[in-house]
């Protein structure tokens, strides 16, 4: 989703920067006391340029914390910290910051210094205190390129589009049912906890293209208890979702008795009173059912369209995507 760059850790940006100064190798000048400091301002400043820009393309390239959508936001939140992340491109601004203070600083004492050896000295200090810089946020570029893998992984929405987020316990059958009905791919197997993240799939009815949300399995215990992945699927249920399509599994083959399955259910419905919420039993191929929900069965295809076609008719109906669904607290 977000095509944050490459962040190099400090060794790398001081090699990159460094190199760029070994570059200029000629000034102008009257004299050769003027082509001497004229080179090495330019040295200066070239190293100190692409040390800033470089670290202001880090800055840049990550998503504005303030401006993001809330689902994005909370997934930031979740699998790299908003305030550690707000931490780390703070630092790279420092020191962007500090880079360019020094160079202007560093290339007054050029000009004010008496011989090459001094001309020489200042460069060496300001390549120096360059070298000081970077290494003080080194830590934090090493997370910064950490953050950007995650980040890369997002799902990528429309909040235009009606959605469709499936949700339930793990092993229920909601990775099956979206790879069905849509163009996602997600990981099935038959063990708890499959889906790592959120995935987006896409089906069209008439002119309208859907999305259908997988949502990593959830278990009946508070929100503090729920791991990151389940903060996940919360953050998708609250922010994104036109209508829940809730699965149980009745034949209880997924791990977990249908009694958690519906406290579960009643916990959905309570946390997101305005998203419609359609259950559906799946598995119908290994247990026959009285729950009078609608049932369907991945395997088979016995009652897939049907579930989709009232999930496409909820989702229509609808709140749009972006609204607020979620109580706080």
């Amino acid at each position: 989703m977000f095509e944050t760059p490459r962040v190099l850790d400090a060794q790398g940006l001081l090699d990159k920067a460094f190199r760029k100064a070994s570059k200029a190798t000629t000034a102008k000048g009257r004299t050769r006391e003027e082509r001497t400091k004229n080179l090495a301002v330019a040295k200066i400043q070239a190293a100190g340029d692409a040390l800033a820009s470089t670290l202001e393309s880090y800055i840049k390239g990550f998503p504005s914390l303030d401006r993001i959508p809330p689902f994005y936001r909370e997934l930031i939140d979740v699998t790299v910290g908003v305030a550690a992340l707000h931490k780390h491109l703070a630092a790279a601004d420092w020191a962007r910051t500090k880079i360019l203070e020094l160079s202007r600083q560093s290339a007054r004492r050029v000009q004010a210094a008496r011989g090459a050896a001094d001309v020489g000295s200042v460069r060496r200090e300001a390549f120096g205190r360059f070298s000081s810089v970077v290494k003080q946020i080194g830590t934090n570029l090493d997370a910064l390129e950490a953050a950007r893998r995650p980040l890369k992984r997002f799902p990528d929405l429309d909040p235009e589009a009606p959605t469709i987020v499936v949700a339930g316990y793990p092993n229920v059958g909601k990775s099956s049912f979206v790879a069905r009905v849509s163009t996602a791919k997600p990981r099935i197997a038959p063990y708890p906890f499959t889906t790592q993240g959120v995935t987006v799939g896409h089906f069209d009815v008439g002119y309208t293209r859907f999305q259908i949300l997988d949502t990593p399995g959830l278990l009946d215990r508070p929100m503090d208890q729920r791991n990151p992945m389940e903060r996940q699927a919360i953050s998708a249920l609250a922010h994104v979702a036109g209508v829940v399509l809730f699965i149980l599994d009745p034949s209880e083959t997924c791990g977990y008795p249908l009694s958690s399955q519906m406290r579960l259910l009643d916990t959905v419905r309570e946390s997101f009173p305005d998203a419609p919420v359609l259950v559906v039993e799946a598995k119908a191929d290994l247990a026959r059912t009285d729950l009078g929900r609608p049932a369907m069965s991945t395997v088979t295809g016995s009652g897939v369209q049907k579930v989709l076609d009232e999930a496409v008719r909820l989702a229509t109906r609808s709140a749009p995507a972006s609204a607020p669904r979620a109580r706080a607290g």
